[in-house]
């Protein structure tokens, strides 16, 4: 990796939706039109019931939010997918 990443968006899919990580690698560096992103998942459960999974999505600083975030979105409305997806601060 060339910079460092940084945390940009959080993700959240729809009940019963789920996505593979290198489904999600893969469209996410198609949005950022790089390969300096990364993607990690965690758990929203209290450890007593498994809530929603989270997923969170790193860009290098010099990545471009805007026509990023478009193309993403596009990207997950063309799957189906039903999803919230939260800026977070750089």
């Amino acid at each position: 990796m060339s910079n460092q990443q940084v945390q940009v968006f959080i993700l959240h899919l729809g009940p019963q939706q789920s996505i593979g990580p290198g489904d999600l690698r893969v469209m996410w560096a198609t949005a950022c039109e790089s390969t300096d992103i990364a993607v990690s998942r965690r758990s929203t459960g209290n450890g007593h019931t498994t809530g929603r999974p989270c997923f969170s999505l790193w860009a290098g600083r010099q990545f471009h939010r805007v026509p990023a975030e478009r193309r993403m979105r596009a990207l997950l409305e063309a799957r189906g997918f039903l999803f919230t997806l939260t800026h977070t601060a750089l």
